[in-house]
C-alpha cells in the first residue's frame, strides 16, 4: 500500500505513477483537486488504471465552504488492484462533503482501507450544513473530522487508514519546532485520544520509535538551505492480527 499527497492530480499520469511505484496493490492519493462535478476528469481517472485497477474516490461537493480554485480542492482517490478482491465495495460517509475520506471494503481479506486527507485548521468560519449556519471555525472542524474519521475506523475492523492527517504527533515528527500553542495543542491531544479509543497503531512510529523522518517540506525554507519539515502523513493499522498474503 502506498499513500501520497500529490497536491493536484492529472488522470493521464496515473499509469506512469503506478508503474514508477512498482504497481502497488493499493494506491491512496490525497489532494487530487478534482470536483465531484468534473465528469470528464472523473471518467479519465477511472479509466486510467485500465482493467488492472479499480479506481474510486471522494471529491469535493461543498460549494459553501470550498470556494477557492473554483472548488477544485481536496479530494481522495484510491486505486486497488482488481485481482486483489473482485468483490470490493466502496463507501463514502454521508458527512464527508469536502472529499476527505473514502473507504474500500475488501471482503476476501476481511479488511477495510480508509484513504484520508484530514482538515488543515484555520480561523476561517465553517458553515455546518446540518445546522444551516456557521458553527465555529476550521480549527474546530478539523477536530470534528478527526473524531468522525477514527470513529469510522473503530466501527470497521481490521482496518488500515492511510493518508495526510495534518498533525505532527510529537517533537520527533517536526523540525524546527512543534507548535505547542493553541489551537494546535488541542488538535494534537484530541487526535491522540481518538487513536487510543479506536485502537489504531501508527505503523512507522511503531517500527521506528526514534527515527526522524518527514512527509512534508517547506519549499521556501529549502530554497534558503534550511530544513522545515513535518511528518503529517501516516498509516494507521488496527490492533490485532491482520490478514497476511
Amino acid at each position: 500500500l502506498v499513500s501520497w499527497n500529490v497536491d493536484g492530480l492529472v488522470p493521464a499520469r496515473v499509469p506512469e505513477m503506478l508503474a514508477r511505484l512498482g504497481a502497488p496493490d493499493v494506491l491512496c492519493l490525497q489532494e487530487a483537486r478534482i470536483r465531484a462535478s468534473d465528469a470528464p476528469l472523473i471518467e479519465a481517472l477511472v479509466a486510467a488504471g485500465g482493467d488492472a485497477y479499480a479506481c474510486h474516490h471522494s471529491l469535493n461537493r461543498d460549494p459553501t465552504n470550498v470556494r477557492f480554485r473554483g472548488g477544485r480542492a481536496y479530494g481522495v482517490v484510491t486505486s486497488v488492484r482488481a485481482a486483489l478482491d473482485p468483490a470490493l465495495r466502496v463507501e463514502v460517509p454521508e458527512w464527508d462533503r469536502e472529499g476527505r475520506i473514502v473507504l474500500t471494503h475488501l471482503p476476501a481479506l476481511g479488511l477495510v482501507i480508509g484513504n484520508v486527507y484530514a482538515v488543515n485548521g484555520t480561523s476561517k468560519p465553517y458553515f455546518d450544513h446540518e445546522l444551516g449556519r456557521v458553527d465555529g471555525d476550521r480549527h474546530a472542524f478539523k477536530r470534528r473530522f478527526q473524531a468522525l474519521a477514527l470513529a469510522e475506523a473503530r466501527r470497521r475492523r481490521p482496518a488500515i487508514f492511510a493518508g495526510d492527517w495534518n498533525v505532527s504527533r510529537t517533537k520527533l515528527d517536526v523540525h524546527p519546532r512543534l507548535r505547542t500553542e493553541e489551537p494546535h495543542a488541542r488538535a494534537r491531544a484530541e487526535l491522540e485520544a481518538h487513536l487510543s479509543a479506536s485502537e489504531m497503531v501508527d505503523v512507522f512510529r511503531e517500527l521506528q520509535p526514534h527515527e526522524r523522518a518527514y512527509t512534508w517540506f517547506c519549499a521556501r525554507a529549502a530554497a534558503r538551505g534550511r530544513l522545515a519539515g513535518a511528518r503529517v502523513g501516516y498509516v494507521l493499522v488496527s490492533y490485532g492480527p491482520l490478514p497476511r498474503g
